[in-house]
């Protein structure tokens, strides 16, 4: 269930602990190891896995799972009938089995809370948006309209996904944006070491440091890795910088891990009260008093042809979906 380099503990991807002398542990941290020792034992008579149908169901705190671990946990939800039943209704993103619910006039991503639940147990993850999902056709509709560089063809949206990066995050994000307000999905490009999101097969978050879209998709953005030094230019100081203009985020990508694809990130972010600033002003380290994020606009900000927006706190932005785009 887990590969030698990946911690024992069900349910953990993080890289195991090495010591001084390079001998690996099973297992990620002390306390990953303790809770191993004291998962309870799984009869014989144990409900089998949803997925692989050969092992036990991981069971916490007598709670029972549907699957054994995280691995075939995500390999199932890669499955499906294309999303949708015999009426064309969407389906459940995690199950697949009922109807996305309905709650205070918004379509949700899932059918229960017991499906929210689940995903839950097992964030940070990927899960694929069907094309014949209305999702699917809002967020490419998106991309579509905001593609505005005349001169630069437009690719393809061929894969999209949802993201569910890890809880600590989510609830930090959740009580910022109750907090402050004024949400908008924007773009943002950045780059990629791995093919993740490239196909089914592709689901994994890679191990490398420096592969910035998987730091993303698992626990956000990260104020203190923003870009710095040489080559780096940030007209609005040290910030989190995302555009409503999807070609200008294209810029911004970096494909480093041999893939043919490209891939983008629509986040969500929390502007709050922004306000538009005329001119740069690369010594900002937050928005002026008052504000909570800056906006720069062609038109107002002078040497600027397409828009960008920054905020300068990590609970303010969450990746939302992974476009893969065809060139």
């Amino acid at each position: 269930m887990s590969s030698s380099n990946t911690c024992a503990l069900p349910r953990c991807s993080a890289s195991v602990w090495v010591d001084r002398n390079g001998v690996p542990s099973q297992y990620c941290s002390r306390s990953h190891m303790k809770a191993a020792t004291q998962q309870p034992v799984q009869s014989s008579q144990s409900q089998l896995c949803k997925n692989c149908g050969t092992r036990p169901v991981y069971v916490e705190n007598s709670r029972v799972h549907d699957f054994c671990g995280r691995t075939c946990a995500k390999a199932y939800l890669q499955g499906g009938n294309n999303g949708r039943n015999q009426n064309g209704v969407d389906m459940c993103l995690y199950c697949e089995q009922k109807p996305k619910a309905w709650v205070n006039g918004k379509l949700k991503d899932f059918c229960s809370k017991d499906c929210v639940d689940k995903v839950s147990d097992i964030a940070p993850l990927l899960l694929e948006v069907p094309s014949s999902h209305e999702q699917f056709r809002s967020v490419v509709d998106q991309f579509n309209m905001q593609w505005k560089h005349p001169n630069k063809k437009r690719p393809e949206v061929v894969k999209m996904y949802k993201a569910f990066p890890l809880d600590s995050h989510m609830n930090k994000f959740k009580a910022y944006k109750a907090d402050v307000g004024n949400s908008r999905r924007r773009w943002h490009g950045t780059t990629r070491y791995c093919r993740i999101g490239d196909d089914a097969q592709n689901l994994t978050f890679c191990r490398n440091a420096q592969c910035a879209m998987c730091n993303i998709l698992q626990g956000s953005f990260d104020l203190s890795k923003a870009a710095r030094g040489a080559g780096s230019y940030q007209r609005f100081g040290v910030g989190i910088y995302v555009s409503a203009t999807s070609s200008k985020s294209n810029d911004y990508i970096k494909e480093l891990g041999g893939s043919s694809y490209r891939a983008m990130i629509l986040s969500e972010v929390i502007m709050g009260k922004a306000i538009k600033l005329p001119r740069e002003d690369r010594t900002l380290t937050q928005p002026p008093p008052g504000y909570n994020s800056v906006v720069g606009e062609p038109g107002v900000t002078v040497n600027l042809n397409y828009d960008e927006g920054v905020v300068y706190k990590n609970d303010a932005i969450k990746p939302s979906h992974l476009l893969i785009l065809k060139p």
